[in-house]
């Protein structure tokens, strides 16, 4: 290798990176040697400093305060009580004198106890409940009938009966015929039946009225003309009513619109791409593209008016049903209309009541 060509080499971008890193290290070599010889006197490092000024040793000392000594007062000397002497031995022949007996003082406080912070058990517990001579147990069937007519299409109209039959338990008439029952609708999944709430209030004739937890079960006879025996669906949750239909031709309207946006999609003229078919941009395509998609939209308004509207449940007055009751009823626990006085306590006085406004 010639020298020209050696420093030629150098002229390079790469002889040229070699070069800055060669001086690079070996500056960095002599920074290293000459700051190892020459450590400067404060990186020494220094003992401790410590509070001793002159530098004489240290020496422990102990210094005695003077202090006031604690003198327990005396205790207070107790009466020495002597036990009675035993009745078998006459007091003559002793010569021991008698023993004085403690003085009490006149006007001594009585001790008071302590104050108890034990907590007291018996406050979180419940007392257990009593029935009155009147009443019935759980699950009772009380026969009703419905006074007004109940349509799912509004389903915030109350469900309002009157109990067909007496209610005796033990020979005891706990319900009589004739009181009312008032209750709320909901809807139900099955179609021809409306369900009922489980809050029932029920409203005697006399005015008592008593809260209670129910639910409506149909009710349905072998024989409807004579009312007579049980169907196979006596006594199934809910009231069944008659389905009517809110309009006829809700489903030919659907099945048009459904036909003729298909007809439109299958007029429209069509080109093939790498993607499969699309609708090809022409004018002959427009009308056709845009009635399709307006009697798509039209057909699903009808389909959704059908499911929504389209069916309703009406069950009318007179329905016979029951009133399956979740609790036990006692009769005690009936109230006057609109007060919270028991029905033995206004049967024992007269009580006014006041019209709610």
């Amino acid at each position: 290798m010639k020298p020209r060509d050696f420093l030629n080499f150098f002229k390079t971008r790469s002889g040229k990176i070699i070069t800055f890193g060669a001086l690079f290290a070996g500056g960095l070599v002599v920074f290293g040697v000459i700051r190892k010889h020459h450590t400067p006197a404060g990186d020494a490092v220094s003992p401790p400093a410590t509070n001793n000024v002159s530098g004489k040793p240290q020496v422990v000392q102990s210094v005695v305060r003077p202090m006031q000594p604690f003198h327990p007062p005396p205790a207070k000397p107790e009466a020495a009580t002597s036990p009675a002497p035993s009745p078998a031995v006459p007091s003559a022949f002793t010569n021991a004198s008698p023993q004085p007996l403690p003085v009490v003082p006149a006007n001594q406080l009585p001790m008071l106890s302590p104050i108890s912070l034990v907590a007291d058990s018996t406050a979180g517990v419940a007392k257990p409940k009593t029935l009155s001579a009147v009443y019935a147990p759980f699950g009772r069937l009380i026969p009703c009938e419905t006074v007004i007519t109940v349509d799912s299409s509004s389903i915030q109209t109350p469900i309002i009966g009157l109990i067909t039959e007496d209610i005796y338990h033990a020979g005891k008439l706990v319900i009589p015929a004739g009181t009312e029952v008032h209750g709320s609708a909901k809807t139900d999944h099955q179609r021809e039946r409306i369900a009922s709430g489980s809050s029932w209030t029920l409203v005697w004739q006399h005015g008592e009225e008593m809260q209670i937890k129910a639910i409506a079960l149909d009710r349905e006879f072998a024989n409807s003309t004579n009312q007579t025996g049980w169907s196979i669906t006596d006594g199934s949750a809910g009231l069944r009513g008659e389905l009517i239909k809110s309009d006829s031709l809700a489903e030919i309207k659907l099945f048009a619109a459904t036909f003729l946006s298909g007809a439109a999609g299958a007029l429209t003229e069509k080109k093939e791409t790498l993607f499969g078919p699309i609708n090809s941009p022409s004018l002959n395509n427009a009308p056709l593209a845009g009635a399709q998609d307006i009697l798509k939209i039209y057909a699903q308004q009808i389909s959704d008016s059908i499911q929504k509207d389209g069916f309703y449940v009406r069950v009318p007055s007179g329905k016979q049903f029951y009133l399956y009751v979740l609790q036990t009823l006692d009769r005690a626990e009936a109230s006057l209309g609109g007060t919270a006085l028991s029905v033995t306590e206004g049967k024992n006085e007269p009580t006014a009541i006041t019209p709610r406004p």
